[in-house]
């Protein structure tokens, strides 16, 4: 986000606003998960619609179901998709991982690399976290 949306109040923004953050990074490797997730839920409070799209390693965060005794990604992606933001992760990159379904985090859709070329071109911001 620019520095300039810093100083926006909660009610200068619309719905009208799309962020899509692109999650390349697997959760514990790095603070990529719980910065992206975190910055999910900031920009919806904000007013943007917005769309998360795990991709690469990134697929791993929709494993980490059970609860943690330290940070879990997995608790933020909860909440992530708790507060109507729509997640979806790479199919290829989830069946490389052999994550199905049934394996996955309630409430992400897996889905092809076309969806992310959908979320890109509706987007006025794109995030990358990881690369």
């Amino acid at each position: 986000m620019e520095a300039s949306d810093d100083n926006m109040n909660d009610n200068n923004l619309t719905n009208s606003k799309v962020l899509t953050i692109l999650l390349i990074k697997g959760p514990y490797v790095s603070e990529a998960a719980d910065i992206a997730f975190k910055t999910a839920l900031k920009a919806k409070r904000m007013g943007y619609k917005v769309n998360v799209f795990l991709y690469l390693d990134g697929a791993w965060n929709t494993n980490l179901k059970g609860d943690k005794n330290y940070n879990n990604p997995g608790d933020w992606l909860k909440r992530v998709i708790r507060k109507e933001i729509d997640v979806k992760a790479c199919e290829r990159c989830s069946n490389a991982r052999d994550l199905i379904e049934g394996d996955i985090i309630k409430g992400v859709q897996i889905a092809g690399s076309s969806k992310l070329i959908d979320f890109l071109m509706e987007s006025d911001k794109v995030l990358t976290f990881g690369g």
